[in-house]
């Protein structure tokens, strides 16, 4: 109930997603909708590289029937009916009913929106041109299109997994794709060596299950020529694509096509009605987890120090919303350049060390020019401070901190006294470091030194340190790819679970995509690679994140 109250702000701007009829021609390029054609929904998008995040907003809502047209119906020749747009020829099509043209005018609206891609309403437009009384005249060209447009009957036993196999991106899409093929996609229980995510068995027909990698190439075209692909070959559902860019165009796509698709791309963002779903983890979910972390560990002021890129900033506003949701005073936000410049500017900046707006440090360097900076105490309004970055960048950030004189919780008693004498008579604010998935690194210890000890970490997977499915699959991973997993090929480990267990209780039914639509918005994991899951009614997926802590050259669960 906590994580629904919390996000529905966010859902607000999302709720009418990926729904609606796609508007006049021309507008395509600004306006991705997709879903029910009643509504009209985009998904504008704030980064163009893989992996990063979009906002979801909804623009006016589309009418269902066309608005009225003033057209001359005895003047409607072969050569004006050519010349009408989309929503005019539906217009007419409301006057003339069954009436002569409207069999011509019905194809022109059908060739209309099967050049606009989307099959399911040109089908539409040809059955109703299909009873009109000049039907013969253009019996031919009615027949050829409906040709153009048949959907391909449905596999049930087929799910289509799209990913970036080449290009730019095919490192991650490797990944994934192996942690998917550790999941037998027919949904029945694994066998020793087959996996190591077991489905429940589920009555029905098994059939020959397969998963059909389509590789995207990492770009939206390709995404979409994916879906097109995945419709070809009749998939009854779609998993995938990564990248949020990419997401955009399959899931507009998988919606004009009628396939639910499941998204392996980290943004806010679902539609089940739409057969739109979510099965990641975004920067949202880890910063709203580390602000309920705050209040649990009754840490009363907080602050956040985030990279100048989308992902810090998406992860920098919802931390700071859901804190304030929480009652959790925010008490300093701040931001550092990623790029690999001089990060003590901007750490400076953040502790308000600038001599000339700090009256306070100028006084104390003027009577200490020597080691002013070593000595000086900063004023610090934060128990816990959150640096949503990777986990390189984050260590030389948590390095800045005790050279300017800040006291982090290293998970050890501290002695009052000797801090007071350290801070010439002044007890410190002790702050207690939290960094993210980008933090579960086995090199962080070493690279952040005593800076990073005691530091919490946020995740979803916990490998070594999880629970008997996440040590399960990480060895699983390690024998079939020569490496350890990632968080990210755990949750796509994860959703594939969730995925075949829908496929599994779809396949013996009469519309087996509605039936899997249906069966992913109720699904459930009681364990896994991260943990339980559950789909939410938005369409996303929940679960409890794990807690590490930095112990020595370890990363360890938190007490």
């Amino acid at each position: 109930m906590e994580r629904q109250a919390a996000k529905a702000a966010k859902n607000a701007k999302v709720r009418s997603f990926f729904f609606g009829v796609l508007g006049v021609l021309g507008t395509l390029a600004l306006i991705w909708g997709c879903g029910p054609k009643v509504q009209t929904g985009t998904w504008v998008e704030r980064d163009s590289e893989l992996g990063r995040h979009s906002r979801h907003e909804t623009e006016s809502k589309a009418p269902s029937k066309a608005p009225p047209v003033h057209i001359d119906l005895s003047k409607l020749d072969p050569l004006t009916i050519d010349e009408l747009d989309e929503a005019t020829a539906i217009g007419v099509l409301e006057q003339l009913g069954d009436k002569k043209p409207a069999a011509r005018v019905g194809l022109r609206a059908a060739r209309l929106a099967h050049h606009r891609g989307d099959d399911a309403d040109a089908r539409a437009l040809l059955a109703r041109a299909a009873s009109a009384a000049d039907e013969a005249e253009v019996h031919a060209d009615l027949g050829a299109l409906a040709k153009a447009t048949a959907a391909a009957p449905v596999d049930p036993n087929v799910v289509a997994v799209l990913l970036p196999l080449s290009g730019r991106f095919q490192a991650i899409g490797a990944e994934l794709r192996a942690a998917i093929e550790l999941v037998p996609p027919d949904g029945s229980p694994t066998t020793p060596g087959a996996g190591v995510n077991p489905a429940p068995s589920i009555s029905g027909p098994k059939g020959k299950a397969k998963w059909l990698f389509i590789d995207t190439k990492g770009e939206p075209d390709g995404a979409a020529a994916a879906v097109d692909t995945a419709a070809q070959k009749g998939a009854v559902a779609i998993l995938g694509p990564v990248g949020t860019r990419e997401a955009v165009a399959a899931a507009r796509a998988a919606s004009l096509h009628g396939i639910p698709i499941a998204l392996l791309a980290p943004s806010d963002g679902a539609d089940p009605a739409a057969g739109v779903f979510r099965l990641v983890s975004s920067p949202g979910d880890e910063a709203r987890a580390v602000a309920k972390l705050a209040i649990d560990d009754n840490f009363p002021t907080v602050g956040v120090f985030a990279p100048r890129d989308d992902v810090g900033q998406d992860a920098a506003d919802a931390f700071v919303a859901e804190a304030t949701r929480l009652g959790v005073r925010v008490t300093a936000q701040g931001t550092y350049d990623p790029t690999g410049g001089k990060l003590e500017p901007d750490v400076k900046q953040f502790l308000n060390l600038i001599p000339s707006k700090n009256p306070e440090l100028a006084a104390h360097l003027r009577k200490n020019p020597k080691d002013g900076w070593k000595t000086f105490t900063p004023a610090v309004q934060f128990t816990l401070l959150y640096v949503p970055d990777r986990y390189d960048r984050a260590a030389i950030v948590a390095a800045f901190l005790p050279y300017f004189g800040v006291e982090l919780r290293t998970g050890e008693s501290t002695d009052p006294n000797r801090l007071q004498r350290k801070h010439g008579g002044v007890i410190p604010q002790i702050v207690q470091l939290v960094g993210g998935a980008g933090w579960h690194h086995p090199s962080l210890p070493t690279r952040g030194g005593a800076a990073v000890q005691g530091a919490l970490i946020v995740d979803v997977f916990g490998a070594e340190s999880g629970g008997d499915l996440a040590v399960a699959f990480n060895a699983a991973f390690q024998q079939k790819t020569g490496r350890a997993a990632s968080s990210a090929a755990a949750e796509a480990n994860d959703a594939a679970t969730l995925v075949a267990q829908a496929r599994f209780a779809a396949a013996a039914a009469a519309d087996p995509r509605t039936a899997f639509r249906s069966a992913l918005a109720h699904g459930k994991l009681a364990d896994g690679a991260c943990g339980p899951a559950a789909i939410e009614t938005d369409g996303e997926l929940v679960r409890t994140p794990l807690i590490l802590e930095v112990q020595g050259d370890e990363l360890v669960p938190a007490p």
